[in-house]
């Protein structure tokens, strides 16, 4: 049985409860401030003529508000729509125009950016989080609005305000300041939710170039944040570093798992996710027992040597997800960490939020290679299956690649505003291809790499991620990523790597030579360039796309 209630905060709180902090980091707010907070803003968004369905975007630095804008939302019954705060303005308008939300909260760093083009017709009003109490933002006088955009063609969302009308600017402050008092007093249950009712919509990149949004169901978020509880012995007593931006699916598990559960939530900010001095002040000043991100930023923090024993013995449980974690690194993690301190590998497309789990045992160390993605979270059923869909059983050929497809309550309801895709119909029986290739081993499922990622050259089927595996076998490269170069028969293959601290790089014979002894000769690359940092996305994984246009 699914229960929303997982994504709304404690309906009711003891003393003690509310004293404790839910939410630390540049501001710190209590559990009865938050919950206050959340109150005036649902109350602020009913006002505004906000419905059950509606939805409520969000761009700004990441902060303690920034969370409660989230809970305001979905407490109203809205879905969130999380926008990273680096995110360029003429992404963020264009993802505005395909959400429709009727609300935005933004921060006054945003707001020239946000206002300086034409809103969506379907935004009522823009919530500047530091306004003074009197709505002026950076100098505008209260009352002052922007204009909607020009009338387009008409949806659903657009019939209940003119386009003509202009759009006012709101105080965060004013709504929520000093009615805190009188928000406790006159707080009103979360708006009910059904299963499948949407909490909020993810946008990704996507291939044509225009960003797509991941519709996530209540269904989804609680199936994953039930198995969390379930698997982890959270509590009240602990504290989860919010590394991840809240427009990546980690988010989810940093916010709901934790306030669900009592805990608190330290809010990394923005300037600080890859600043490894802050980072492991921040473990250390927070006594963080849950972490939660992408291998890079584990690996950078164990580089730097900004990690020591005594800055992690708060340390409970690491969770990483999101890309392959090179052994050597996740060997070199486990070094610092207490001996107490569980490491989880999690996979798992937005599509699917977190769909298989792994925790690394003792003899997974002494792998060659990167350590299983695991076994299916409740609420997930898998199956792996080869070119022809046919089933690749457990006990078949050793090593034998197939797509992982994945199937359950985890699969979120598909692409806002794309029935038409040709995933949709999958999307609707709660089905995914996740386009990741995969192998069984000893019941545990291996990541292989993607699908999409495989390449022909001379006839022969490559798999870059194969090619990447085998260059991270070198002693000395510390992270590699592989793509083509040029097209048809010029094509090449190309290796771009870094160096383990203190190695020396190797030398493009050396590292054919290397590659030859675990791969076939139509797979050892042709080009290897060394590099002081492979290039990021804004969720921390390798950027292919910006390799392929390296010099």
């Amino acid at each position: 049985m699914t229960d929303t209630a997982l994504l709304h905060l404690p309906a009711a709180l003891t003393p003690q409860q509310a004293a404790r902090p839910a939410l630390v980091g540049r501001e710190t707010m209590t559990y009865a401030q938050l919950a206050a907070q959340v109150s005036a803003l649902s109350r602020a968004l009913r006002g505004l003529g906000a419905a059950h369905g509606d939805r409520v975007a969000i761009w700004m630095g990441k902060s303690p508000r920034y969370a409660a804008a989230i809970f305001g939302a979905l407490h109203t019954g809205c879905a969130y729509v999380p926008l990273d705060g680096k995110q360029p303005a003429a992404r963020v308008h264009t993802i505005l125009a395909d959400a429709e939300p009727v609300a935005v909260f933004t921060d006054r760093a945003h707001l020239a950016d946000l206002t300086g083009q034409q809103l969506p017709a379907c935004v009522r009003a823009v919530i500047v989080t530091d306004a003074d109490e009197d709505g002026n933002a950076d100098g505008d006088e209260d009352g002052e609005a922007v204009g909607h955009a020009e009338a387009g063609p008409r949806r659903e969302a657009d019939v209940h305000d003119p386009a003509s009308a202009p759009v006012p600017l709101r105080s965060w402050a004013a709504l929520t300041g000093a009615a805190q008092g009188e928000a406790e007093a006159e707080a009103q249950p979360p708006a009910a939710a059904a299963p499948d009712d949407l909490a909020a919509i993810l946008y990704t990149s996507g291939s044509t170039g225009t960003p797509k949004g991941v519709q996530i169901s209540y269904r989804n978020l609680a199936n994953f944040v039930g198995w969390a509880r379930a698997e982890l012995e959270v509590g009240p007593g602990d504290v989860f570093a919010n590394h991840a931006s809240f427009n990546f699916d980690l988010s989810t598990f940093d916010l709901f798992t934790a306030l669900s559960v009592g805990a608190a939530v330290w809010i990394v900010p923005d300037a600080a996710t890859r600043d490894v001095n802050t980072l492991a002040a921040g473990i250390r000043e927070h006594a963080v027992t849950v972490w939660y991100s992408v291998p890079s930023i584990l690996h950078l923090l164990t580089a730097s040597g900004a990690l020591t024993a005594e800055g992690v013995k708060s340390l409970r449980y690491v969770l990483f997800a999101g890309e392959v974690f090179p052994i050597a690194q996740l060997r070199a993690l486990a070094g610092v960490l207490p001996e107490h301190c569980a490491l989880y590998n999690l996979y798992g497309p937005t599509e699917t939020n977190v769909c298989t789990y792994h925790r690394v045992r003792a003899a997974d160390l002494d792998r060659a290679e990167p350590v299983p993605i695991g076994t299916a979270i409740s609420g997930a059923r898998l199956a792996v299956l080869d070119a022809d869909d046919r089933p690749v059983a457990e006990a078949g050929e050793p090593g034998a690649l197939g797509e992982l497809v994945v199937e359950g309550d985890c699969v979120t309801p598909g692409y806002w505003r794309r029935e038409g895709e040709p995933a949709a119909h999958d999307h609707r029986v709660r089905r995914h291809r996740t386009g990741d290739l995969v192998s069984w081993e000893d019941g545990r499922l291996v990541y292989r790499g993607r699908k999409d990622r495989m390449v022909k050259l001379s006839g022969y089927r490559v798999e870059l991620g194969e090619i990447e595996a085998a260059a991270l076998r070198h002693p000395d490269i510390a992270a590699a990523a592989a793509v083509t170069v040029g097209e048809g028969g010029a094509t090449r293959l190309a290796l771009y790597f870094t160096l383990r601290p203190g190695a020396a790089a190797p030398s493009l014979l050396e590292i054919k030579r290397h590659c030859a002894l675990h791969l076939p000769p139509y797979m050892v690359p042709h080009l290897a360039t060394r590099l002081d940092d492979l290039p990021r996305n804004a969720n921390g994984k390798t950027d292919y796309r910006r390799l392929g246009s390296q010099p």
